[in-house]
């Protein structure tokens, strides 16, 4: 049996409750104004909520920019990002009330600076006792043809210091060559540490871009050059860099007069064109290139490099 009373149960209370509910009811409708909707009142009261709003969301802002500001932001690239950043907070603290959780944050990739170059060794070796070392400069595709005219002054200026007889590109071949889907990249050596003069400049496909989708399917992604031949610095044994897919594990080269060399290309930055470098076997031509995947199957094969007829 229940402990509930008939008369103190949960039903009467319920309608002491309703009862409750109806009394105040009524007594808001009677202090209800009548007549006409008083228009004239409730712009002015939205008026003053937008004002007050306003000057939360500039104060929000103003406290933003002034702690960048004083923890020594710098202005560029990174402080465009910042400032966007900072605009971003301001905008969601107008919005909510509150600040952005930085749980729910998600970090961006760093943007491709076109004046900024990726460098990374793509080979290396000894060649009569002295070392080298290829390198590849992947400078990211100018996004406008202003920033193709200052990327290649940047370009010209890296390049004419080991090359002080180097001429400058005019502005009608920077406009012919300039297409915002292609990168730069500057192939050298350094002999001994020394950056030698003989170098090589190429345009490769830019990640996910139009001409990538567009270029035949080639293990050969990016061309190649031949270098240490200008002035004579490795004699007889000049030095092959060259681009390839990045699905291209390792490169074997066959010799003429017998033996093999190996290379492993490299990434630079996110270029989807790996490269690798290697020396010429003094005294002998290169019998055949062959490319090899992962899985160890061939991908393609080149016979014209390190041929001399």
């Amino acid at each position: 049996m229940s402990n509930e009373s008939s008369t103190g149960g949960p039903a009467a209370a319920a309608g002491d409750g309703v009862a409750a509910a109806a009394r105040a009811l009524g007594d808001l409708a009677g202090s209800v104004e009548t007549g006409a909707v008083p228009y004239d009142r409730l712009v002015a009261g939205g008026r003053r909520r937008l004002r007050r709003r306003r000057l939360l969301t500039a104060a929000a802002a103003a406290v933003l920019v002034t702690a960048v500001v004083g923890g020594g932001a710098v202005l560029g690239e990174r402080g465009r990002q910042t400032v966007s950043t900072v605009a971003a907070a301001s905008a969601s603290v107008s919005a909510s009330g509150s600040a952005p959780s930085s749980a729910a944050a998600t970090p961006t990739a760093p943007a491709r600076d076109p004046f900024t170059p990726v460098r990374v060794r793509v080979g290396e070796g000894t060649v009569g006792g002295r070392s080298w070392q290829a390198w590849a400069a992947l400078w990211p595709a100018a996004p406008t043809g202003e920033d193709a005219h200052r990327q290649e002054e940047l370009l010209w200026e890296d390049r004419h210091a080991a090359i002080p007889q180097l001429p400058r590109t005019t502005d009608a071949e920077v406009d012919r060559a300039w297409r915002a889907d292609l990168d730069a990249v500057n192939l050298y050596l350094t002999l001994d540490g020394t950056r030698q003069v003989d170098d090589s400049v190429h345009r490769t496909v830019v990640p996910g871009g139009p001409a990538a989708v567009s270029l035949p399917p080639s293990p050969f992604s990016g061309g190649g050059t031949v270098l240490g031949l200008k002035g004579a610095e490795l004699g007889d044994s000049p030095v092959l860099i060259c681009g390839v897919a990045p699905q291209v594990a390792k490169v074997v080269v066959t010799w003429v007069t017998g033996g093999s060399t190996e290379a492993v290309p490299v990434a630079v930055g996110d270029s989807p064109t790996h490269w690798f470098a290697l020396a010429k076997k003094p005294g002998s031509d290169a019998r055949t290139f062959t490319l090899y995947a992962a899985d160890g199957s061939v991908l393609g094969a080149d016979t014209t490099w390190f041929r001399s007829s």
